[in-house]
């Protein structure tokens, strides 16, 4: 089996919700009084910081599906659609996280846009990743597995609990999600090299519109390559290190994560002894 190349390191912290709360324009404004404080922490670490926390590049619908009994999450399969509300976009990933490398890169996910990326969350757990994107009709239906199987051959075959037949549901609740880019700091002064910056909005879509139910904050480089030098890789370390410590004002690290919240873990967990 050839070794896949992570493209991507990307790095996540919650923050807290509260502070993210009003109208789009107030939204927008909390997100660049966070920039202006992230890069005034990182300022003596990285070469450059360029832009700010002012585009919304993103307004999508999301719905995560799994069976009732939670197989596929308990597999650490991730089944997830995006719908973008500007153009009726319909896109699906199917993303399998596993701690350990070869696990998560055994993995037939080159169908559509394949990525084998490092996400890290707070305080620094690795979890290697391996996603397929694919865009669908606005018609397709996800009932069964056997809708996904068609997307994703590979699926039943590694998780050999999972027949055709078996009926998949969106799981949770539904989401509205804001991406905000336009910023981003310089990582590698030779060759150049930017890490780009988001902040990730969540939204019960059948509730508050103006009250997150999550945000979360991610910076990201890659290389194609996989060449990711110490020195880097030091840099990327210590930002992640001043978020934690440092904007102690702006970060969450009593939160679980975004999917956690969408599962609502202790419906699974209960499941698990069903």
């Amino acid at each position: 089996m050839m070794s896949e190349k992570v493209v991507s390191r990307e790095y996540k912290v919650l923050l807290k919700k509260n502070l993210f709360t009003g109208s789009e324009q107030e939204l927008l404004q909390a997100a660049k009084n966070f920039w202006h404080a992230f890069s005034q922490a990182i300022n003596n670490i990285v070469s450059e910081v360029n832009g700010d926390l002012e585009e919304i590049a993103d307004q999508r619908i999301i719905r995560f599906y799994d069976t009732t009994e939670y197989i596929l999450y308990k597999n650490d399969y991730i089944f997830r659609e995006r719908l973008d509300v500007n153009n009726d976009r319909r896109e699906v990933t199917l993303k399998f996280r596993n701690r350990d490398r070869y696990i998560s890169q055994d993995r037939n996910m080159n169908r559509g846009e394949a990525k084998f990326e490092e996400d890290i969350k707070t305080p620094f757990e690795v979890l290697y990743s391996f996603s397929d994107t694919q865009i669908i009709s606005t018609d397709k239906k996800l009932n069964q597995i056997q809708d996904a199987a068609q997307l994703y051959p590979d699926l039943t075959e590694k998780v050999s609990l999972l027949k055709g037949e078996d009926e998949i549901r969106t799981i949770g609740v539904t989401i509205r999600e804001i991406v905000i880019k336009g910023a981003k700091f310089q990582i590698r002064n030779q060759p150049k090299l930017d890490s780009k910056c988001a902040l990730i909005i969540w939204y019960d879509n059948n509730y508050d519109p103006e009250k997150p139910v999550a945000v979360e904050f991610s910076f990201k480089y890659g290389d194609v390559n996989e060449i990711y030098s110490r020195k880097v890789a030091q840099r990327a370390y210590d930002v992640f290190q001043i978020l934690q410590k440092i904007l102690t004002y702006w970060v969450d690290l009593d939160s679980d994560t975004k999917t956690a919240y969408i599962y609502k873990l202790d419906e699974v967990k209960s499941s698990c002894h069903s």
